[in-house]
């Protein structure tokens, strides 16, 4: 059963069907945390969701660039960091997609976040994920594989590294071999139930798990500058939310990333990944939502308003929170976000039919 400690809410007035328009309370939203322990705990809801049910069919949390937990220094960790909580605190909380990004290293991946090394190897992330797996064997852990910076000299082929990996922990990979051609790139719950899916996001001559690119995937990652820059990004978002709501027996599998940056503008202009998660004054996780201006507009409608019409940048996690909570969606597929807080991840549990 989760677990919730208290949070203030800074929105919860809807204007409008379909829209987001709320009216600015409070400094902190359950959508968004950058806590290292966001004090929420959901470690076994897939074992209440009936087996028969295929992963399409799931709505399910998940954080992008799930080791990025580091930068080189504290002057660049807000361009290079997407999470807060380790991975132990992810599992816990009820993430079930994560995002593993690797440097090849000899005959080893370490977890890199582009050239930026984040102080753990794939051992330590099989580790983890397998130890939870044992603690918890009805639950299963969507994995997506990538190269994310060129390999050191001299090392091994990505698909031998793997394979190598693989086979000595081949008891809690999923083997798409054990199921029907027509199955693997979207098989069962009960299938795959105690095990890592891989979502393949890499070249090799054999299959290992699901297609990363069978996947239905919106990752409009590079955030323009702006208002009009987060809208648009935000603009993405809802859209692919509605149609993961509206094509939810379609059998395809929905993988909406929250996740964005200014890229190298960020260092000038704050566009920082904590900011398109919450669009907050500053990371921490009871700043101010950032002001865009005083006047009342029409424009940017689903940003939140102050009381006398002040307009506020929106972030994806907060607004996506409540857009699941307010407009009548059912389900969402699966959503990669980063700091994703208490509320956004039990408001996409509860879509598949648990309180």
């Amino acid at each position: 059963m989760r677990s919730v400690l208290n949070f203030s809410i800074l929105t919860c007035l809807i204007l409008a069907n379909l829209c987001t328009t709320s009216t600015v309370f409070a400094d902190s939203h359950p959508g968004y945390s950058y806590e290292s322990n966001i004090g929420y705990h959901n470690s076994t809801w897939m074992s209440e969701i009936e087996g028969s049910k295929k992963i399409s069919e799931l709505s399910i949390p998940g954080t992008h660039g799930s080791m990025a937990l580091h930068g080189i220094s504290v002057f660049d960790e807000d361009l290079t960091r997407n999470q807060t909580m380790n991975l132990s605190q992810q599992l816990n909380s009820g993430i079930r997609y994560v995002d593993m990004r690797v440097k090849r290293v000899k005959d080893s991946f370490a977890m890199h976040h582009g050239i930026v090394y984040q102080k753990a190897m794939f051992e330590d992330v099989l580790q983890e994920i397998i130890q939870f797996l044992k603690d918890h064997p009805k639950e299963t852990i969507l994995m997506r594989l990538k190269e994310d910076t060129d390999p050191e000299t001299g090392s091994q082929s990505f698909e031998q590294i793997f394979k190598n990996y693989k086979e000595r922990n081949s008891p809690y990979f999923w083997d798409p071999n054990s199921v029907a051609s027509s199955e693997r790139n979207n098989p069962k719950l009960e299938d795959v139930r105690g095990k890592i899916v891989i979502l393949q996001n890499f070249t090799a001559s054999q299959t290992f798990g699901i297609n990363y690119d069978s996947l239905y995937i919106q990752d409009k990652f590079e955030v323009g500058i702006g208002p009009n820059g987060i809208y648009d990004k935000w603009n993405s978002v809802k859209a692919h939310l509605l149609q993961a709501n509206n094509n939810s027996e379609s059998g395809k599998i929905y993988l909406n990333h929250f996740s964005g940056t200014g890229g190298g503008l960020a260092l000038l202009t704050n566009f920082y990944p904590w900011f398109v998660a919450s669009g907050k004054e500053s990371r921490n996780t009871n700043s101010n939502q950032k002001l865009i201006q005083k006047i009342a507009t029409n424009e940017w409608t689903d940003f939140p308003r102050g009381l006398n019409g002040q307009v506020f940048y929106g972030g994806m996690n907060t607004m996506g929170t409540e857009f699941i909570q307010k407009s009548g969606i059912n389900h969402v597929g699966i959503i990669a976000a980063d700091f994703p807080g208490s509320g956004l991840i039990d408001s996409i549990i509860q879509l598949n039919g648990i309180n």
